[in-house]
């Protein structure tokens, strides 16, 4: 795991001494990513520099940039080829510069283009390959957009890509903040690709790769999530046990292969377990766990004690961290100095990685099942409508819920109602955007000033003809999960210098999912029922008992009311900084801020202006270190 930067300019150009030392700090702005080595390769117009965290093949023989077919191509590439040693099997006899992952994807790429290359490979990677002979450099984004991939094509034909936006943004300098993601940032939790918070960079969307070449860029998917359909279903019980316990513990076992030991994040809940459970499964005797919790009543369940008798049932090293309201406060100044891009839901990753990158290089994480094997709770509300014949009811229904109090909004009957009588739409494009919207669009335009029109949804038709469930998880895969679960577990691991793998988030395990029909993962019951079941034999009883969701849920809700973070929250989003950048409409905002801190703390009230609180205050934190300090460099 590692990072890397590039600079390609147009034939007939030399660098300066000023561009040689701003490359320079532009790498070092990634070092976190990877300490271990940096290393950079250049020639008269282009520029590859590469920051290492050592995983595979720990010697030199590993450093990067990698030179290949006698210096016509060199590779920069970030993340793990889990078959790399199929892969290197099929080479033959041939010699290769390194043991690890990267010698295998140079000499494939040497051999054959890059799109007949990617298909084959398994793992997480952003890769840029550049070819001398036909000054070109092709830059790649995995399947599902585990890696991170920016670009930034000035008006004469440049190129700058690399890792992290900031540093990308350092290089290339530049553009002002995006409205559209803005508005992406306060209706989501997050921009979406191919949107960035800087309206002249872009996010190479998952599964993509770029074409660079005389100073034009030509973008293209080379991936395309889709699911077989009914014809492909495997409807019998046992089978489907069968396949799903033999995929998830092939997936882990292939995501151990590390030349360092390989942690694992443990919750209280399904998803991290069965990761534990196949990795003692897969042989693996010292496992050490990790997780965060909570030494006083925060509001909300400290799992920490569940995953310890987890722990404790396989016989793992366990390590957690119980914060306190004081601790996380003195935190955030380190958190929001690692912040990439805001975004609504990456604390507890990032705390959670604080505390494994103590103590290992490389851990696994169980996200991925919710949106593979519907998990999530609003699934259920969805599986409700989608049989409803009320659904034309909609706009009468949602006219009765503005009017209603939010914690009567809140109450579960009146969202089983609101779901089924139509108000949150009706269609699974409207039912995902509304189970996943923290602000509906017309508060969002009042908040962006009013005079603000909501771009619309990112134009993709998901491959799922065979039923409403397949199409919502292949949009929670292009949206929720690339976009913001993806996306903040790379940033907030990295930051700490710690590789996260998530086993559940693999193309064999996509193409299980899909073989699989919708009732064998959601029923009356809830989600992931076949997953749970095809562990039965190797699960703790109460992680199989227990059937409610559990995530590392941080709590903001209450905390932040305290006297110190109130404060610290007032004195930030009421500055005079803060006004006069102007990104939000003050009356909005103040109206948002007062509610929350004068109201109930009643969990159905409270919560979702906690929430609005939190991203305007994280917005604004973002923008003081990563937005104001690059427009004072300019």
């Amino acid at each position: 795991m590692c990072g890397f930067l590039g600079w390609f300019r147009m034939p007939n150009t030399s660098w300066r001494e000023d561009e040689r030392a701003l490359r320079k700090q532009s790498l070092q702005m990634i070092l976190h990513r990877g300490p271990d080595d940096s290393a950079e390769a250049e020639g008269e117009n282009w520029w590859m520099g590469f920051q290492r965290l050592s995983i595979l093949d720990l010697s030199d023989h590993g450093r990067q940039p990698m030179s290949f077919g006698g210096g016509r191509f060199t590779l920069t590439f970030n993340g793990e080829i889990y078959n790399f040693r199929e892969l290197r099997a099929g080479l033959g006899e041939v010699k290769l510069p390194s043991s690890g992952d990267t010698a295998v994807l140079g000499t494939l790429l040497e051999r054959a283009p890059l799109e007949q290359v990617l298909p084959k490979l398994r793992g997480m990677f952003a890769i840029a390959w550049r070819d001398a002979e036909t000054e070109s450099v092709v830059l790649a984004r995995d399947h599902f957009g585990i890696k991170p991939l920016y670009y930034r094509l000035s008006a004469d034909g440049e190129l700058v890509y690399g890792s992290e936006l900031r540093a990308v943004r350092k290089l290339g300098g530049g553009g002002q903040v995006s409205r559209i993601a803005l508005a992406q940032y306060f209706q989501r939790g997050s921009v979406q690709s191919p949107e960035t918070m800087f309206d002249d960079v872009h996010c190479l969307p998952p599964g993509h790769l770029l074409t660079w070449r005389g100073g034009k860029a030509e973008v293209r998917r080379w991936f395309h999530p889709a699911w077989p359909g009914r014809d492909a279903w495997v409807h019998d019980a046992v089978e489907q046990r069968r396949m799903v316990r033999e995929g998830v513990l092939e997936s882990v076992k292939a995501h151990l292969v590390a030349d360092v030991p390989v942690g694992v994040f443990l919750s209280g809940g399904l998803d991290s377990t069965l990761l534990v459970a196949c990795m003692r499964e897969a042989g693996q005797k010292h496992i050490k766990a990790f997780s965060i919790g909570y030494e006083e009543n925060a509001g909300v369940p400290d799992e920490t004690d569940a995953a310890r008798r987890t722990a404790e049932f396989y016989g793992c090293e366990f390590k957690r961290e119980r914060l306190t309201a004081a601790s996380l406060e003195s935190s955030l100044d380190g958190y929001f100095d690692q912040m990439d891009q805001p975004t609504g839901d990456a604390l507890n990753t990032w705390l959670v990685s604080r505390l494994a990158s103590k103590e290992v290089k490389v851990t696994l994480s169980g996200l991925g099942a919710d949106e593979w094997w519907a998990g999530y709770n609003y699934h259920r509300l969805i599986a409700v409508a989608a049989k409803s014949p009320l659904l034309a009811a909609g706009r009468w229904v949602r006219g009765v819920d503005s009017m209603l109090p939010q914690g009567a909004r809140g109450h579960r009957a009146w969202k089983m109602l609101f779901y089924t009588l139509g108000g949150a739409g009706r269609n699974v494009r409207e039912w995902q955007s509304y189970g996943r919207s923290i602000m509906p669009p017309d508060q969002v335009a009042r908040l962006l000033h009013g005079e603000f029109k909501m771009p619309s949804s990112p134009v993709f038709e998901p491959q799922s003809p065979d039923s409403w469930l397949h199409e919502l998880l292949l949009r929670e895969t292009e949206t929720y999960l690339a976009n913001t679960l993806l996306r903040d577990n790379d940033v907030m691991s990295m930051a700490h210098s710690l590789e996260l793998r998530a086993p559940l988030v693999d193309k064999e395990i996509f193409a299980l999912a899909g073989r699989l029909p919708p009732e064998s993962k959601l029923d009356a019951l809830g989600g992931k029922r076949v997953l749970r079941e095809a562990f039965r034999s190797l699960l703790p009883p109460q992680i199989y008992d227990d059937r409610q969701k559990k995530t590392f849920t941080l709590p903001l809700m209450k905390w932040m009311r305290l006297p110190k973070w109130q404060e610290r929250i007032r004195d930030t989003l009421g500055s005079q900084r803060c006004r006069d950048r102007g990104w939000v409409d003050e009356a909005q905002k103040k109206e948002i801020c007062e509610k929350y801190f004068s109201g109930s703390l009643n969990s159905t009230a409270a919560w979702p202006l906690s929430q609005r609180v939190w991203m305007l205050y994280v917005l604004e934190e973002w923008a003081r270190r990563h937005y104001d300090e690059t427009r004072e460099l300019q």
